[in-house]
């Protein structure tokens, strides 16, 4: 039963995701809370409460930046989560940050109460880096998007659009 719900997890996050990524806020919502969901449902909602390790040095957070994973789903969701502000101002791009962190700090307190991975606070030096790698995804996506700088009407009204959307 177990190993179907979480099959079951899967797709629907999946569709979640990409409708998060469009901007639809409920999709964002709900992808949240089925994904910290998914630390209990792993476990059968059976807790297993273990302390969480709070020593981190500096070569523990470097060691840290090589658990690729939590860099990449970080950045994805530092991406979904700035859809969300549908603009691309400095604050959109910190309250993203600021979530993308808080999120870290969820999943590592679920991995504490579930007893299944370990809730580390180095963890949250991947899940920084997964956003500064999603802030340059976000940025780069944006300047490709831009229109081009030239002398027809269409790219200056573009333009407008886009420096109305900016103010």
């Amino acid at each position: 039963m177990r190993r179907l719900v979480l099959q079951l997890i899967f797709p629907i996050l999946l569709i979640l995701a990409i409708l998060a990524l469009r901007g639809v806020r409920w999709a964002y919502a709900t992808y949240v809370f089925l994904g910290l969901l998914y630390f209990p449902a792993r476990v059968g909602f059976r807790m297993n409460p273990h302390a969480c390790q709070l020593g981190i040095d500096l070569p523990l957070a470097l060691f840290s930046l090589s658990n690729y994973p939590h860099v990449v789903l970080f950045a994805f969701f530092f991406v979904m989560t700035t859809a969300q502000f549908r603009t691309d101002t400095r604050s959109a791009f910190l309250w993203a940050g600021l979530m993308t962190l808080a999120m870290g700090t969820l999943v590592e307190i679920a991995e504490g109460i579930t007893g299944r991975g370990n809730c580390r606070l180095r963890d949250l030096v991947p899940d920084a880096a997964g956003a500064l790698l999603g802030t340059v995804t976000v940025l780069l996506w944006t300047k490709a998007r831009m229109p081009a700088r030239a002398g027809d009407p269409l790219d200056r009204e573009r333009d407008e659009r886009h420096r109305a959307r900016m103010e």
